[in-house]
């Protein structure tokens, strides 16, 4: 782990992101010569303003290139409606968000392919999936490189190397897999009747004159709902949320073991905010920006990010001081959406992709 503070010049978050990297125990993992070394991040849906960076992706890329690999940057296409997302959007948003080839230095390819269903089924050995359609590229890859950038998740509670390797290196069908059947539930006594959740699910499951109807055989269970509904009326059950984080783990568990990746986990505790990357909003950080963290080992990883924002202080004017948790020591994540980060890191444990128990070891700089 590497703070997020730079007092001096050499302290940059650059230098921080290539020092990570060049760690032994990472950087032999990255393969030398012709051989691609992916790095997954999320590029960030048009109107997200706490998105990772592009010039801390390009420190990675070039810390890559400087180790002796052959870095290219990947991402799946936005689980969207009817299944697709035509490759043009997708570039078209990456370009828009700042992620050009030239910006990064690299070159990018679109994971699940151009019309987001090129893949392949890999059995998860779970209850509760059998199988999910893994990502073409990071099925073919030799060797990965996992950035996420942490913020609360209003499915799995937090969003961290679990999620991005469980959920978000899927296709279109496998992210379907996850969510389907996840319904969220009206709340008829906190609801004002403000028709915000009808202007922005993207599947036109919510219709009515005031009062919201679900049609169910439209709703996706993505979440949308749950994040812009002002007065919080839409909320997903305790078991539906539990079993959304069981499938991430599941899901997570197929590619970590069945695929058998050289991977390499970056969190990034920079600009923590409510809302994940896949949204079109961010509101501002609700905690302090807390560094960067390096593990082959996504369990130990996640479990270190989340016991992080618990330890740090809320920030003022954010929506940790609307949760009541701006004290040091409070549970962040469950406060603001409901739904517990430690089940999902449980029931990862559990599948043998990593531990909990770890040994946290903090860098000069």
């Amino acid at each position: 782990m590497v703070g997020a503070r730079a007092a001096q010049a050499g302290s940059s978050c650059l230098n921080k992101i290539a020092m990570l990297l060049k760690v032994p125990e990472f950087a032999e993992m990255i393969p030398t010569g012709k051989k691609n070394t992916f790095i997954k991040t999320n590029f960030s849906q048009v109107g997200y303003a706490r998105h990772i960076r592009p010039v801390l992706i390009r420190a990675i890329v070039e810390a890559v290139r400087e180790i002796g690999g052959k870095p290219v940057v990947t991402d799946t296409s936005g689980f969207s409606p009817k299944g697709s997302f035509p490759g043009d959007q997708w570039f078209e948003a990456a370009e828009l968000m700042g992620y050009s080839e030239a910006a990064l230095n690299c070159e990018r390819v679109i994971a699940n392919g151009y019309e987001g269903n090129d893949g392949e089924f890999v059995s998860t050995g779970g209850n509760e999936l059998g199988g999910v359609e893994v990502a073409r590229v990071i099925v073919e890859a030799e060797c990965l490189v996992v950035v996420s950038h942490v913020t609360a998740h209003p499915l799995a509670g937090y969003f961290g190397a679990l999620v991005n390797i469980g959920l978000e290196c899927l296709n279109n069908s496998g992210k379907a897999r996850i969510h389907g059947g996840l319904k969220p539930t009206w709340e008829e006594a906190v609801c004002d009747r403000c028709e915000t959740c009808f202007a922005y699910c993207p599947w036109g499951a919510l219709q009515g004159n005031g009062t919201p109807y679900l049609t169910e055989n439209l709703c996706s269970g993505c979440g949308m709902c749950l994040l812009v509904c002002p007065q919080r009326a839409w909320r997903l059950r305790c078991e539906q949320a539990a079993t959304f984080q069981r499938r991430v783990a599941e899901s997570a568990a197929a590619i970590v073991k069945t695929l058998n990746k050289k991977i390499v986990y970056l969190n990034f505790l920079l600009d923590v905010v409510p809302q994940p990357d896949r949204f079109f909003w961010s509101d501002v950080p609700f905690v302090p920006d807390l560094g960067f963290l390096a593990s082959t080992d996504p369990v130990a990883l996640d479990a270190v990010t989340v016991e992080l924002v618990r330890r740090a202080p809320g920030m003022p004017n954010s929506a940790a001081q609307e949760a009541g948790v701006l004290a040091c020591g409070q549970e962040k994540f469950k406060a603001l959406t409901g739904v517990d980060p430690l089940y999902l890191l449980t029931h990862a444990e559990k599948m043998g992709i990593g531990s909990r128990r770890c040994e946290v070891l903090v860098a000069e700089g």
